[in-house]
């Protein structure tokens, strides 16, 4: 009986088998014929030119779109290198021109000795040399002078040019010019000293005795106002020098 049940249940497979195998034949076959009308209808569609036009203008618009960023990747590349380049360039003629200018331009500075009885105000060239600035073709003068007061006199003594200014109210301006390097000694004992600027630069202002000295220099020459004028308008006389 268990034999004969079993070849039963075989001859049930195979038959089941064969069934699936037809309806999926079949099913193949519905497939490649709808396929086939559907073949028949996309031929006979007409696809017009104007579409192949639109078409290559895309493509020929993506290509560009394409090119247009790789031409753009390139040119950041390029002009960051190009900056690079450019900015170590510039160091290098910034240096180069530092460097021209430390033998062309003297750096001046003031410096301030005090003494017991004298303060010396010397303006040092700082150079490799340390050598002191000679000779004397061209002059300052104040362009302000408060009113009233006129040249009383003028005179230049071994390169240092003094000029005297004074008024009716027996008030005297001192003005003198001389090369940096000149040394000039003031009676400022038992005075008030300190430091102010002009035009930007180191000065020295002093106060003994109703007489006031100021000292300050530029790149060429050291200048020197004695005067019982008060500090504003010295400063003013200072700040006005004109090249003559």
């Amino acid at each position: 009986m268990k034999i004969q049940k079993s070849r039963k249940e075989e001859r049930l497979n195979k038959l089941m088998t064969a069934f699936y195998d037809y309806i999926g034949e079949c099913h193949i076959d519905n497939i490649c014929a709808e396929t086939e009308n559907l073949k028949e209808e996309i031929d006979k569609i007409e696809i017009p030119e104007t579409l192949d036009e639109r078409v290559y203008r895309y493509i020929n618009s993506v290509k560009g779109r394409k090119s247009r960023q790789r031409f753009i990747a390139k040119f950041r590349n390029t002009s960051s290198r190009v900056a690079v380049i450019l900015l170590a360039l510039l160091f290098s003629l910034i240096t180069l021109t530092l460097s021209v200018e430390a033998f062309r331009v003297h750096i001046y500075n003031l410096f301030f000795t005090d003494h017991k009885e004298f303060s010396n105000a010397k303006t040092m060239e700082i150079s490799d040399e340390n050598n002191a600035i000679s000779g004397w073709s061209d002059y300052y003068f104040p362009a302000y002078i408060p009113e009233g007061f006129y040249i009383k006199s003028a005179r230049e003594i071994e390169g240092i040019r003094v000029i005297k200014y004074v008024n009716d109210n027996n008030e005297y301006i001192y003005f003198i010019q001389a090369s940096n390097g000149t040394e000039i000694s003031l009676d400022t004992e038992s005075g008030n000293k300190k430091e102010i600027t002009i035009n930007g630069k180191r000065a020295l202002f002093a106060e003994k005795e109703g007489k006031n000295i100021l000292i300050w220099n530029n790149e060429e020459f050291s200048f020197h106002l004695t005067s019982n004028l008060d500090e504003r308008k010295m400063k003013f006389i200072a700040e006005s020098l004109e090249k003559k």
